[in-house]
């Protein structure tokens, strides 16, 4: 369309953009978790440190390069809009599908920039983070429900902690879309010198080993798959249990202290 915008021409490539950012993380985890898992413990902290710093990077230029431009194309639009009230019937169609095609690009960003900068959840301790996750999940809201939070000897060490959180908002978040359950029931406690978080349901299981060999998607995240790379390059474990009777998940971690 003649006028229009150069933003509004570079959509196609500023989507691209977006799933090459998503893939860049995926390959970073390709590549470090091989070498993390021959070196376990040290080795794996190492790598999963990297890797929260490449998710901070990434967070940071998906929202101010990206989201910024997409927002300055919404903006461009508003002035066309304002300009043209009643523009031709294949003009205002364009229109649309580029406000819609933007909005939809715009809130992708937002979502995947919010998953990979570091939230405030990391400021609380382990104890009131999940005690956080717990209450805004909605899962003692809508189900019979149990939470129980051992007595902690100290802190665990950041990897530990975001593992310990990502796996237990994974399993809060299958529980709400996929299982059917009724009761979920989740612990934490420190069991062997490890941190030991167990999530249990009755609802209906699904298949957990195709979700757990299953490539990551940019529309489903990563998942259980990132969750055991994870607690393998940290020398812990994920297991799933799920059929008829329901799904239990157990990740388990060495909680590293706080270094000074």
């Amino acid at each position: 369309m003649e006028g229009e915008p150069k933003e509004t021409k570079n959509i196609p490539a500023l989507r691209r953009r977006l799933t090459a950012y998503f893939l860049q993380l995926l390959g970073l985890q390709r590549r470090l978790f091989p070498g993390a898992q021959r070196r376990r413990e040290c080795g794996g902290r190492k790598a999963v440190r990297q890797i929260e710093m490449e998710r901070l990077r990434l967070g940071r230029e998906l929202h101010t390069g990206v989201g910024q431009m997409l927002v300055a194309i919404h903006l461009h639009l508003e002035v066309i809009s304002s300009e043209l009230p009643s523009p031709p019937a294949n003009v205002g169609q364009a229109l649309h599908s580029i406000s819609t095609l933007v909005a939809d690009s715009l809130a992708q960003v937002r979502d995947i920039s919010r998953r990979l900068h570091p939230p405030e959840w990391q400021r609380l301790t382990l104890d009131s983070s999940l005690r956080q996750l717990w209450e805004i999940s909605g899962v003692p809201q809508r189900f019979e429900a149990s939470l129980q939070i051992y007595p902690l000897p100290w802190e665990p060490a950041l990897e530990a902690k975001v593992l310990i959180y990502r796996g237990l908002q994974e399993a809060l978040s299958n529980v709400v879309r996929h299982s059917q359950a009724t009761r979920v029931d989740v612990a934490l406690e420190v069991s062997g010198g490890q941190l030991v978080l167990c999530v249990g349901d009755n609802g209906v299981g699904f298949d957990a080993q195709r979700a757990l060999s299953a490539p990551a998607n940019l529309a489903s995240g990563i998942g259980l798959r990132s969750i055991r790379e994870t607690a393998q390059a940290l020398g812990g474990t994920l297991d799933v249990e799920s059929g008829a009777d329901g799904t239990k998940l157990r990740v388990t971690v060495v909680p590293f202290p706080v270094e000074s």
